[in-house]
Parts: C-alpha cells; structure tokens; sequence
C-alpha cells in the first residue's frame, strides 16, 4: 500500500489545504489533494474512493467552513474514510484530524470517529510545519502511531494524556477503583463506595505511595475500561479492584492488587467478616496493598517492613471512630455529598449531624460536616444574591471546620474550607492564603487541596505559581473537572485564549455533560471574537441543566438582537441562572459602567464566589482604571 495521505477539505478551505499540502511534500511525504472545483462524476468518483481505501493517512480539515455546510463532497470523503477504519484495529493511526481558526471541538460538526484521536490546531506557518514533520516521523517509524494524532504545536501535554510510564517512576503509585456493590440493594452502593473511599484515604496518608484522587479514580464506575487503560490514563503502575458484599449484618469484601503493564495479580483476598469488623478488614488491606506493593516495586523484604507498615497504617487512621455506625453514617454522608445536589448535600449533612451526635469526638466526622455545609454554600443558595443564606451555611461551616481541627491538627480539608471561607465571606484574601498553604504542608499529593491553592494564587494575580500548582493538580487528579476548568480559566487570564480552548476542550472530552464547562467554553469563545460559538456554548450549559426555555431565550436573543441583543438579554435574565460576574461583563460591554459597579458591590455583599475573579478576570479591564474600582477591590480583600 502507498503511503500516501489524502487531504479531506471544504472548498471554502482550499487555500488553507495547499499550504498543509506543501508543508507534507516539503517534508518527503506523497499528498493527494484534488484542486479541482469539478467534484462529481463516475471517473472522479472512482478515484476518490479508490484514494481513500489506499491512502495511509486520511487528514480531515475542520473549519468554520465545514461546520457551516450540512452537505458537502468532503462529507461523503469523510463517510468513506469512517467505513473503512471500522475494518482496522483500534490502535492503528489512520484519522489525523485538523481544525482551523477558532472553531471549538465539541461544537465541530464531524463524525463521532474523529473524535477518537487528538485534534491539530493548525493557524500559522509554524503550526502547520511543526504537524508535517510530526507526520513524517511517525510514517518514518519514529514515533509511536498510538491512539493519538501529531500535535500541531508545543503546547502543555496534560497529565491525562502524557506519555510519562508510571512503570519508569521509583515511587509506588495505585488506583484504588470504587468496589462493586455485589449486595441485593442497590442502596448500599454507599457502603461499597465508602469503603473504597475510606482505603484510599487511609493510603493517601502513607509515605513514598502515590495515589490516584477519589475524583479521577472513581470516574471510571459502572465503565467498561481495562486496567491497562485505567492505569494510562491515571498515571498508575497498580490498580486496585474489589467488590462488597453485604447482607444483614455480614458482608463480604473480596480485593484484588493488578499490575497495569502485564494484567499480572500481585495479590488478592476475601474477607467475610461483621459489620462490626469492617474498619479491621479495611486496615489489613490497606497493610497487605502497600507491603505488597513495596516488595514487588522497591524490592523490599515483605516480613521485615510489616510491622513498620502497620504502625503508619494506624497513625493515619487515628482520626477515625470506635464506634462502627458513626462510620458508616460517614459513608453515606460523604456519598451523597459527592453528587453535589442541594437535595444530597442536605441529606449529608443530616448524616454528618447524626454521626458527630454518636460520637463527638471523631473529628473525620466533623470535617465531613465542614465539608457539607461549604459546598452547600456553593451550590444551595436558590439564587445568586441570596447572601444571607450563603453566610449561615458558611457560618456552620467554619465551626465545624475549627471543632474537626481542636480534635485532629493533621487533617487537611478543614484548612481548605477555612481558606474558602476567608475569601469569600471575610475578604479575607491573606487568611485565605495562610490556610489554603496549611492544608498543603498537610497533603502535599492531594488534587483537590492543590486545586484550592493553585485556585487563589490566580485570583492573586501569581500567574506563574498558580500554573505550577494546578498542573501537578491535574497530574494527580487527571479526571477532575473542576481542577482543569481552573486551568483552562488561568490560561484565558494569562491572555492565551487559544491555549484556554485547548484546555477547556480537554474538559469536555472527559465529560461532554459537564454544564460547568461549556459555560466556560462560553467565555473563552467569547474572548476570540467567536460570539455565535460562544451563545451557543452557553445556552447548552443551560440545556444540560434542563433550563429549556433559558437555553431558547438566549438563542432567540442572539439570533434577533446579535451579541449585543444577547448581552442585553443577559443583564435582564437573572432569573435564568446567569451569574453576578457574567451581568457585570456584560454590563461592562454595553458601556453601562455604572451599573456594574452597582453589580460589584451586590457580588461582595452577597459573598459571591466570583468577588475572587474581580482583580484579574479580563472582561473587567475597561473598568480597572476607573477610580471606584480600587475601592471595590479593597472591599474584595485585593490589597
């Protein structure tokens, strides 16, 4: 077979396809690429299809152009090209998709196959350079084909798809996946979450272990991934498996220790024990895993480190209760707090509540507890100048925050609800710092402590400590969607759109439902002038609420009024969900400074999360000069 690459294009695109043609020939590769405006007919026809089934490479090139056009010749060439690869295995490189200008991915229009492989953003000469010789190698044999296309420019490699081999690092790393829920009741998924949870907890806190985040772990429940893809894209040498099973009073849990690169079990176990045991069982996994694990990659005598395992396995459980139903009621609460619903945070706390009433010294309890009333002051606000509401949740917040601490100074999620707190109820930003790094000295491998810190650093302005913090986060906590929103969010006040639609692209390609996500895809979208991208971004995270008729009103808006009906309609649909920050930018846009400010001030006395985004946030810079504006940020805590 020739090794040949067949360019797919628009015939808006065609200039563009020349200069991607020129720059493969340049670099040694065979192109075919047809100029001709005559498409159609048997003879051409023949040869196209004739094309495409030889050809080693089929490069489809996505624009504005192609997403404005339902039909097309170059549809058809893309519906021959996915037919084709339905003959190939899955690790064979044959689709090497390109976009141009600023179309976003998840809105391009393409057939599902192209999203299978990374995307080339090619916008400039040396883009388009650096892909043909990328290309090159790779038809050369120098580089490994895999599931991935070359990438057009030496952008960031996120942590979830580097090429770094977790068998190559010295320190142990593992997955501890969410067990199977083998009981007759589905309600006890808790139990069986909790348990995996709990472990990985408890593994966290062991020295020289590196372990995968709870977010990026448990994301792969109810999937069907192998444990060799789990382990690439978590950056994991082992995975740890298990399933639950209980019944009355007795459960079952059976584990298994899985090397990623060979599939080869290091170790497995049943237990069959009481309730009553069930955090004894869960100590002498968590003993066996790491002896295990340090025997089998350090090369370290099992029997001589058990007993120094097991002293470090009761050192980081010291935070625990005596008493067995307080630690289940912790389960559930910290299961329904992770679905993050007003509904299920509530139910969390009414657990958390229950269980510190059992015990009021188990001070894990009281974190959870902190934990809830926090993330209620998030999201159980009913709208966004509900700030009375916001401050009592806070308020419940920090007590139980101080009471888990007077119990156990080593816990690290209190300081980060402290942190959160200090920011953005006491304008505090200094306090807000001081915890934030509390709770790093205290877990220096947690994702989502990094992600708190990394968070503020940028509020703060230090762009270059803030990239540094947030991308060892999304090493550690690949997966996590709200980590890499705030990466992506760092990228876009650096003044790097295009590496902020990277990123954000990233996002939704973990989770395309994520609503959160396109809202931010929305601003960066709006930054590059791409406006119709941008309403449309937005009214789908409206969608993905099931808002309907906010997700109708704001098309409608922008489709009778253009973006500036569509900011007008912003600034008057508060009862849609739409943020205090996003009124002020538009606001702001519209030329009606006054009104923002009125709008700045509603965000600082209702303790909006976004009073944090005022110093740095880019839609704000006409006003920045303005006179009133330091006033506001003193206000905000901005020194």
């Amino acid at each position: 077979m020739t090794l040949a690459i067949f360019l797919s294009y628009a015939s808006q695109d065609a200039e563009a396809a020349r200069r991607i043609c020129e720059a493969l020939r340049t670099a040694g590769l065979e192109v075919w690429f047809d100029q001709s405006e005559l498409r159609g007919g048997d003879a051409w026809d023949a040869s196209i299809r004739k094309q495409i089934k030889e050809c080693a490479l089929f490069v489809p090139i996505i624009s504005a152009n192609t997403n404005a056009r339902e039909e097309g010749y170059f549809r058809l060439e893309w519906k021959l090209a996915v037919d084709r690869s339905h003959l190939m295995a899955d690790n064979k490189a044959f689709f090497f998709p390109v976009i141009l200008g600023g179309v976003a991915e998840p809105a391009a229009l393409v057939p599902d196959k192209f999203r299978e492989r990374q995307w080339s953003r090619l916008n400039d000469d040396a883009t388009i350079t650096a892909f043909a010789e990328r290309v090159a190698k790779l038809l050369a044999g120098s580089a490994s084909p895999g599931k991935n296309a070359p990438q057009a420019a030496p952008v960031l490699v996120p942590a979830a798809s580097s090429n770094s081999s977790a068998k190559n690092d010295p320190m142990p790393s593992i997955a501890v996946l969410a067990f199977a829920n083998r009981s007759a009741s589905a309600d006890d998924e808790y139990f069986s979450d909790g348990l995996a949870d709990e472990l990985l907890n408890v593994l966290a806190k062991i020295q020289g272990l590196r372990v995968a985040a709870r977010t990026s772990a448990f994301s792969f429940k109810g999937k069907s991934d192998d444990v060799a893809t789990i382990g690439k894209k978590l950056n994991v040498a082992t995975v740890l498996e298990g399933s639950v099973r209980k019944s009355g009073n007795r459960v079952r849990i059976s584990v298994q220790l899985i090397k990623v690169d060979d599939g080869f079990h290091l170790w497995s176990e049943s237990y069959d024990r009481t309730l009553d045991d069930i955090f004894a069982v869960q100590d002498d996994i968590a003993q066996a895993v790491v002896t295990e694990l340090r025997a089998a990659l350090l090369g370290k005598d099992a029997a001589t480190s058990g007993a120094s395992v097991a002293e470090e396995i009761q050192i980081s459980t010291r935070a625990r209760s005596d008493n067995p139903e307080a630690q289940r009621l912790i389960l559930q609460a910290r299961f329904y707090r992770q679905k993050r619903r007003p509904a299920d945070i509530k139910r969390s706390i009414a657990l958390s509540e229950e269980a510190v009433a059992l015990d009021p010294h188990y001070a894990d309890a009281h974190a959870c507890l902190a934990d809830a009333w926090q993330t209620m002051s998030l999201y159980g606000a009913s709208n966004a100048t509900d700030g009375n509401t916001v401050l009592a949740y806070s308020n419940r917040a920090r007590v139980s925050a101080e009471a888990a601490l007077a119990l156990d100074t080593t816990l690290a999620s209190p300081h980060v609800v402290l942190s959160s707190r200090a920011r953005f109820v006491d304008h505090d930003r200094v306090a807000g710092l001081r915890e934030a790094k509390l709770a790093q000295a205290l877990a220096p491998n947690d994702g989502l402590v990094l992600h708190a810190l990394g968070h503020q650093l940028m509020e703060d302005g230090q762009f270059t400590e803030s990239e540094a913090v947030l991308s060892r986060a999304v090493q550690l906590d690949p997966l996590s969607i709200q980590t890499r929103i705030s990466y992506a969010m760092l990228a876009n006040w650096g003044g790097q759109p295009q590496e902020a639609l990277r990123r954000i692209c990233e996002v939704l390609a973990i989770d395309e439902s994520s609503w959160i996500a396109h809202t931010q895809l929305s601003r960066v979208l709006s930054a590059l002038g791409e406006y119709a991208g941008a309403v449309e971004a937005f009214a789908h995270s409206r969608k993905l609420l099931g808002e309907h008729e906010a997700a109708a009103f704001f098309r409608a808006q922008f489709a009778s009024g253009g973006w500036k009906g569509y900011l007008v309609a912003i600034v008057n649909a508060s009862h849609y969900g739409v943020s205090l920050m996003q009124i002020a930018r538009a606001q702001i846009e519209l030329g009606r400074i006054d009104d923002a400010f009125v709008t700045f001030d509603a965000m600082i006395d209702n303790y909006d999360q976004s009073s944090g985004w005022l110093k740095h946030e880019p839609g704000l810079a006409p006003v920045r000069g303005d006179p009133r504006f330091k006033a506001v940020l003193l206000r905000a805590g901005f020194t």
